[in-house]
């Protein structure tokens, strides 16, 4: 990967000293969430120092080879930062040989919706309305519904075909954070072969009994679709042992070549779409799809990655996020697809 630094340009405030300690704050905790590699620069512009050259100088001391700006603002063109594209350009002539990236402003965010009602409602609380009685007695149908308009005005421009928006839209509603929506990868066979497959009333195997349990037995029976997860069975708890692995992943071995052709759902073990790859590179098994959405901190990220890199339809959640809640979304996105169908 390229070796990358990052400047958080800021306006000030009357207090200058305050200005740059809470950006010196913020820098640390963004750093915290990146690559270790990364360096990260806080600049407030009307301090001397640093400045943004002097900060893109430590950056490139420091071995960077592109260097990310970042308007820390929340509108474009605002005081100070209204001039920053010349100087940019003229630092560019100065290092032609790093990549610069400008990034947009915070601008519109919902997760900047939040922090906003908390400090009003910590001040004045009466502003807001407590639930009507309307509100209480919708139906699950209407929040549904409701749920889906409210996603959709608010999710950002995607990539993707319709079908795979509708996919989306049912993960991020299950997670109920929008920024989930830029995570979502896609096989470009992934919706196709889904929806194949569950037309064609193909099995649907978990690895936990708590994704099985959230599919949709209704719209899986109207297929033909069986829904299955052998964690409790004795086989596998004893291969489990004997290997000294999951029973997630022991279960996938269990299931062997019966995955061809299946759809698998792996919302919480790493371990099992780990030798759900196994079975794919030694033993030729093919599912019809993979969704695969491990979460957690010790090789979700990394299992996931592998699967991207299999020619196997995948439905899959970049980085650490994930869960069992986002993959049975999935699965029942593309059951009612094929409903609507």
């Amino acid at each position: 990967m390229t070796k990358t630094g990052v400047v958080l340009l800021a306006h000030s405030s009357r207090n200058l000293q305050e200005a740059r300690r809470l950006l010196e704050e913020i820098s640390y905790r963004v750093k915290a969430r990146l690559n270790p590699t990364v360096a990260v620069i806080g600049v407030v512009i009307q301090l001397n120092h640093p400045d943004l050259a002097e900060a893109v100088n430590t950056l490139i001391g420091q071995g960077a080879k592109r260097i990310i700006i970042m308007p820390y603002c929340l509108f474009e063109g605002i005081g100070p930062l209204n001039g920053i594209v010349k100087p940019i350009e003229s630092i560019k002539r100065v290092h032609p040989n790093t990549e610069f990236v400008l990034t947009s402003t915070l601008g519109i965010d919902e997760t900047l919706v939040d922090p906003v009602i908390k400090r009003m409602v910590e001040t004045t609380p009466e502003l807001f309305l407590r639930q009507d009685a309307a509100e209480v007695q919708l139906t699950p149908g209407e929040i549904e519904s409701r749920s889906m308009e409210i996603i959709e005005s608010l999710l950002p421009p995607l990539e993707c075909s319709d079908k795979e928006r509708e996919v989306i839209k049912r993960i991020v509603h299950a997670a109920g954070d929008f920024q989930t929506a830029g995570l979502v990868r896609f096989h470009p066979r992934a919706v196709p072969a889904g929806i194949i497959a569950i037309r064609n009333g193909k099995p649907i195997f978990t690895d936990v009994k708590m994704l099985a349990t959230g599919i949709n037995r209704r719209l899986a029976e109207d297929n033909g679709c069986s829904v299955c997860c052998v964690i409790d069975n004795p086989e596998v708890a004893r291969r489990a042992q004997l290997e000294g692995t999951t029973r997630s992943a022991a279960s996938v071995r269990y299931l062997g070549n019966r995955l061809n052709g299946a759809i698998v759902a792996i919302g919480n073990a790493p371990t099992a779409l780990l030798a759900l790859l196994d079975l794919i590179d030694s033993e030729n098994v093919i599912p019809a799809l993979v969704v695969g959405m491990p979460v957690g901190f010790v090789k979700a990220r990394e299992s996931k990655e592998g699967l991207m890199e299999r020619d196997v339809p995948y439905i899959t959640i970049e980085g650490n996020r994930g869960g069992s809640a986002m993959a049975v979304a999935a699965v029942n996105a593309l059951m009612k697809l094929v409903r609507e169908r």
